[in-house]
């Protein structure tokens, strides 16, 4: 009987033909070796499946099913999973090699804890790092290297420090907690998180070691008001959780759906021409600018600049980042002493 892994990798794709070989390269290339790396192909219409049968190596585990969405998969994945232990990753992302070593020695000695994640850094379609720009952030560490995770972190305005695609877990707890939830069309991580979170202890580690892609067709662009409505159900039910002991779901009553909202684009403007600050792109352009994106700087910057050529604010949006933090301070800081100075 061939023995078990001590991890099973699980990653569900829906076509994701054009960033799923480097993830899965990140993930053979690993330096810990005892796993499995199951690839739920759901329901995939373009080559997603000839890339995985490009891989001969026999620890891949691939299935392919009708489209059913991510958290199914995710079930139907740890209903294959042999592992004792359960590492989350993304089809479209890619990990250092000693990612998935630093996560077993911390679960195998620290056996009070149920999962443990890591700290990630933002990349660009084209694989451009951008070091600066990670979740959490460093302060969020104080300079430990781990930070337990608290229920005061999950807030409806700021994402969760909790990396899905870093979270690696021990596959029992989570199977008896009855995995992911359905109901939760996009955010079925959180919930499971804070359902974990009731019951046992969780790490985040202050290690960036994963590389999250960010591109036009990736689920947090796409799902970005979605995503709002069911962190305020999760939070909420998690609340109800602990005064009452059960949720909506738990009581069998129906999760209310999203509000059905109009894309930013169909929003008509009045700001006359050249006068529209674009506020909605000051992280992605100093993220862009951090990774040293030239094509996504022009895209960005000439966006910031067409619409916005007479606000000064336009201006400063585009050549802060480029300047660099410690030259921004420093005119900050120049400039405070000549208004100190004046006013003398």
């Amino acid at each position: 009987m061939e023995p078990r892994p001590v991890l099973s990798v699980l990653m569900p794709v829906y076509n994701g033909r054009e960033f799923l070989k480097p993830a899965i390269d990140s993930i053979l290339a690993q330096t810990y070796r005892d796993f499995e790396l199951i690839i739920v192909n759901d329901g995939s219409t373009d080559d997603t499946q000839a890339v995985i049968d490009s891989y001969k190596d026999p620890r891949i585990v691939a299935t392919v099913q009708k489209n059913q969405g991510v958290a199914r998969s995710l079930n139907n994945g740890l209903d294959v999973a042999r592992g004792t232990y359960v590492r989350r990753h993304d089809a479209d992302d890619v990990s250092t090699p000693d990612s998935f070593r630093i996560q077993i020695d911390f679960l195998e000695s620290h056996p009070e804890y149920v999962m443990v994640c890591n700290q990630q850094a933002f990349m660009t379609a084209r694989g451009r790092i951008a070091w600066k720009y990670r979740v959490p952030n460093n302060d969020f560490f104080h300079g430990q290297d781990f930070t337990d995770l608290g229920f005061e972190h999950f807030t409806v305005d700021k994402s969760s420090p909790v990396v899905h695609g870093t979270a690696c877990f021990r596959r029992e707890a989570v199977i008896a907690m009855g995995k992911y939830r359905t109901e939760f069309t996009v955010s079925e991580d959180n919930d499971l998180w804070l359902r974990l979170l009731e019951k046992y202890k969780i790490a985040v580690l202050n290690r960036c070691t994963y590389f999250m892609r960010l591109h036009g067709t990736s689920a947090t662009q796409r799902h970005a008001g979605k995503i709002k409505h069911f962190r305020n159900l999760l939070i909420d039910f998690s609340r109800q959780r602990r005064e009452t002991g059960t949720d909506p779901i738990m009581r069998g009553e129906p999760v209310p759906p999203p509000p059905s909202t109009a894309p930013a684009d169909d929003v008509p403007t009045t700001q006359a021409r050249g006068k529209k600050f674009r506020e909605d792109l000051r992280y992605i352009y100093g993220l862009s600018v951090n990774a040293r994106d030239g094509e996504l700087i022009r895209k960005y910057g000439g966006a910031i600049l067409r619409d916005g050529w007479r606000d000064l604010r336009s201006w400063k949006m585009l050549l802060f980042p480029v300047l660099g933090d410690s030259l921004v301070k420093f005119g900050v800081s120049l400039k405070s002493r000549f208004k100190s100075t004046a006013s003398r």
